[in-house]
């Protein structure tokens, strides 16, 4: 099995996806809110690259509500931010979320010609890699990355998942890949790493310390959420 780590959302335009899975990292914090949503039942999640197309998608509902920010910050007139402690189960049971984030939405909608297209955080990065695996197809790991620049908290996640991949069977990886593994399996801890890291320090700057414990936590969640025709559900 191949695993190529991708830094960027950027770095997946125009890159070749088909027959291999894709899996979309945005740790701080789109990803995360997308797992914590869905474990709390949340029937579905709708990503956009743009605020005006999440807008227009939730209109069209009597059940949608709408998710997202820029610059960290909470979009004026969104029933939320960013921030996974927002979507308890009370608030998200049985809803439709319609999602636009800097980063992540972004680099789901540049991997859409994937075989499978997945979602993982530190939440449930065990499960993912669990499942890359039964499926035996190349993979190729996309990290949301901050304004389309290396993000160590995405980094670090996706290096995990190659380890975890690679302790159960044999895999190809190129130099950047195999750098990000080795600094998993050599890291002292997820927070350790991160502190002092930029989007890391610029949450904890404008007062989301809280979602930065949460969002370090591994292997809270078992869901394995899958992207098929425009939505984000889990099999359950």
């Amino acid at each position: 099995m191949r695993i190529e780590i991708l830094k960027s959302a950027k770095e997946a335009i125009g890159k070749e996806f088909k027959g291999k899975n894709v899996v979309v990292i945005d740790v701080l914090r789109a990803t995360t809110v997308m797992v914590t949503a869905l474990q709390n039942g949340a029937k579905c999640i709708y990503p956009f690259k743009e605020i005006e197309d999440a807008k227009r998608g939730q209109s069209l509902t009597q059940n949608g509500l709408l998710a997202g920010e820029r610059k960290g910050l909470k979009i004026e007139g969104f029933d939320f931010g960013n921030s996974p402690l927002e979507f308890t189960k009370d608030k998200v049971e049985g809803k439709e979320i319609y999602m636009t984030t800097s980063n992540g939405t972004r680099a789901i909608e540049n991997a859409l010609s994937a075989d499978g297209l997945y979602i993982a955080c530190y939440l449930n990065i065990s499960v993912i890699s669990k499942k890359l695996l039964e499926e035996k197809k190349d993979v190729i790991i996309l990290c949301a990355g901050t304004d389309d620049e290396f993000s160590l908290d995405d980094s670090l996640c996706a290096g995990i998942i190659a380890k975890k991949i690679g302790e159960k069977s044999e895999i190809e990886i190129n130099d950047f890949t195999l750098s990000l593994k080795r600094l998993a399996e050599y890291a002292p801890g997820v927070k350790q790493v991160l502190e002092g890291s930029k989007h890391y320090s610029y949450l904890k700057k404008i007062g989301y310390e809280e979602d930065l414990e949460y969002c370090v936590k591994m292997d809270i969640s078992e869901i394995v959420p899958f992207y098929i025709n425009g939505k984000i559900k889990t099999s359950s």
